[in-house]
């Protein structure tokens, strides 16, 4: 058989037809033959990336597994401690228990976001870098100032000076405040331990505990009321009165998650059937409690073996520099937009640009207050107290909606607001009501800001509740369904404006109420907003 003969070759409805060769045509052509539409040559370069990739990837992949493998040893080294698997969030829809219980609080052995990206993350180190040589320019620009000036070096001295000029009297209402925190865990022992007396008697153990109840909440109102009345007395400067009202507030939280914490344990409590005394927390657990840098009570947290003297330093020593850049921030973008407003007539004309440009040292002061507070000093007492979670944040600044943006900017109040706020009013108030529940939230939230600002500048002025309860909760369901680029884009902006709005506002106000005179009656002076009525030609065109 002639095997070039068509003839003697029977074809397939799958054959790829013949071609005659002609002579430009190249004759390794005839083994590209067609495949599916690809060219032999074309499937083995395919197959050849595709084999790069694979190996790519496995080589990957074992870099990561002994670099994790690595990186536990050297935890496990230096906490002694195994880590564990990373926190899931609270909305990423557990399942319930049969209960109906939402999910409590895991304390895990972790860093913060911050400390990780900057130790782990070598692009990143030379930002922060960048931030302090900034901060060090601005320090030698307003040094030159001074001297070129007023012949004098100020560098923010005297702004923090005269805001902790009565810093004894801070000292004294704190001491009072914590001896009185210490003076619940007595009462409420005292409640515990006797109630078993009274076990046998239904109605003597609702009397017992309802009379308590009530000592309880006259407490709480008290703590609020006095330690108040003493800042607007003393005329304490805003800082000083700020730390006050923080710490205050702070011990409230503290106190209230204490007692919500063990009064179950306490009413579940039988002695007869259960054969064991009471299981109470000792003082000393109280007391770690009190200056752990968490709202969430355990008996017991996860802690380091030893203490980082070197990592308690510098974040101090961070704390003071992000101070002075406050003061730096208000000595030279604060007090000469505003000091004189109220003096002058107010108009929209001379209004607008003030609040235009508040936004960026708004910003700033929001970003200070979350590096000094949320980073800085909260890192520096976990390390002085072998706290090992230092989730006190996420990464916030990554967040496309204001759902997560309120999860993740500040976990440590999040956590006290869903564990004692949220699954409360969820579980036992409204049941399965997430709705109501969320606004219970929101509505704490507004209103313990606006406290603490009117306390601490001495006005009441609820631009903060107002924000709080017209746009943050709506916000929540109006930036869920954005797209990522979109949503953190939009997110920025509204922190960027909605900070600068804020600083304008209070600081209008605050120097309105310096540089005008007063009402004549002193209710009317603390409820009615001064920056609107004192020589403002704004309120007169109405």
């Amino acid at each position: 058989m002639n095997m070039n003969s068509d003839s003697g070759i029977q074809r397939r409805s799958g054959d790829i037809p013949r071609r005659k060769m002609n002579g430009s045509e190249n004759p390794r052509s005839l083994n590209e033959q067609m495949v599916g539409g690809m060219s032999i040559e074309n499937v083995r370069e395919r197959m050849q990336r595709l084999q790069q990739d694979v190996l790519d990837q496995v080589g990957d992949r074992l870099t990561d597994m002994v670099t994790e493998v690595v990186e536990e040893i050297e935890y496990i080294a230096h906490t002694g401690i195994a880590r564990n698997e990373p926190e899931k969030g609270y909305n990423d829809k557990k399942k319930m228990g049969a209960s109906g219980k939402l999910p409590e609080k895991d304390f895990q052995i972790r860093n913060s976001v911050l400390t990780d990206v900057l130790n782990d993350v070598k692009h990143l180190r030379p930002i922060y870098n960048v931030w302090l040589m900034i901060l060090l320019t601005l320090l030698l620009h307003t040094i030159s100032n001074d001297l070129i000036e007023k012949g004098r070096v100020n560098v923010g001295f005297v702004t923090i000076a005269a805001g902790l000029a009565k810093f004894p009297d801070v000292i004294r209402f704190w001491s009072l405040m914590i001896i009185s925190s210490f003076s619940v865990y007595a009462f409420h022992s005292f409640w515990a331990h006797r109630r078993v007396n009274y076990i046998s008697n239904s109605l003597g153990v609702k009397l017992w505990d309802y009379t308590w109840l009530l000592i309880f909440f006259a407490y709480q109102l008290a703590f609020l009321f006095l330690p108040a009345r003493a800042v607007l007395l003393a005329e304490l400067p805003p800082p000083s009165s700020l730390i006050v009202i923080m710490e205050q507030v702070r011990m409230i939280m503290k106190i209230h998650a204490f007692v919500r914490s063990t009064v179950p344990r306490v009413t579940s409590y039988k002695p007869h059937t259960e054969g064991r005394e009471l299981d109470f927390p000792g003082f000393s657990k109280f007391l770690y409690f009190m200056f752990a840098p968490t709202l969430i009570y355990r008996d017991n947290y996860p802690r380091t073996r030893t203490i980082n003297w070197s990592f308690v330093l510098w974040h101090f020593l961070e704390v003071g520099f992000v101070i002075f850049f406050v003061a730096f921030l208000c000595e030279r973008f604060i007090f000469p937009t505003y000091k004189n407003f109220g003096i002058e007539p107010v108009t929209f004309g001379n209004v607008l640009p003030k609040i235009f440009s508040s936004f960026l040292p708004g910003l700033g002061m929001f970003l200070s207050g979350f590096y000094c507070l949320l980073h800085a000093w909260m890192n520096a007492w976990a390390e002085l107290l072998r706290f090992g979670d230092r989730m006190f944040y996420k990464d916030w600044w990554n967040s496309t909606s204001y759902d997560s943006y309120y999860r993740n900017w500040n976990v440590v109040i999040h956590d006290w607001l869903y564990t004692y706020i949220y699954k409360d009013f969820y579980e036992i108030v409204f049941p399965r009501k997430k709705g109501l529940a969320m606004f219970s939230v929101f509505f704490v939230s507004a209103l313990f800001h606006e406290y603490i600002l009117s306390i601490g500048f001495r006005l009441f002025y609820p631009m903060m509740f107002i924000i709080f309860s017209t746009s943050g909760f709506p916000l929540v369901w109006l930036t869920q369904k954005r797209s990522h680029t979109f949503g953190n884009v939009f997110l920025w902006f509204s922190l960027l404006s909605g900070n600068g709005i804020l600083l304008s506002v209070y600081a209008m106000e605050y120097f309105a109420r310096i540089n005008c005179p007063g009402f004549g009656d002193e209710m009317l002076n603390l409820i009615l907003p001064r920056s609107w009525l004192c020589n403002s030609t704004i309120m007169k065109s109405f």
